[in-house]
């Protein structure tokens, strides 16, 4: 019993040297925390917006997906900002 305890830990440990070391080379991680919150938020935006076109046009596919259009032509008119670090 106590061998699988160290065999569970050692896994976990390994495993948590390899995702630190993976972010770390992660380009992403240049990102500040700024550039992250404004993107995280649009993607909440995005999300809401094709919620109300869900409810708006219920039954409706065209009409949902012109409304999904309207919104990724939108937020692609106007991605988030990322700062300079």
């Amino acid at each position: 019993m106590p061998i699988m305890i160290v065999v569970s830990v050692t896994i976990t440990i390994i495993i948590l040297m390899v995702v630190t070391q993976i972010q770390q080379e992660n380009p992403q991680n240049n990102i500040d925390r700024d550039g992250r919150d404004k993107i995280s938020w649009q993607l909440l935006q995005k999300t809401y917006l094709e919620q109300e076109c869900r409810e708006k046009y219920i039954g409706q596919l065209d009409e949902i997906e012109g409304c999904f259009d309207r919104i990724e032509e939108e937020q692609r008119l106007n991605p988030p900002t990322k700062s300079n670090p």
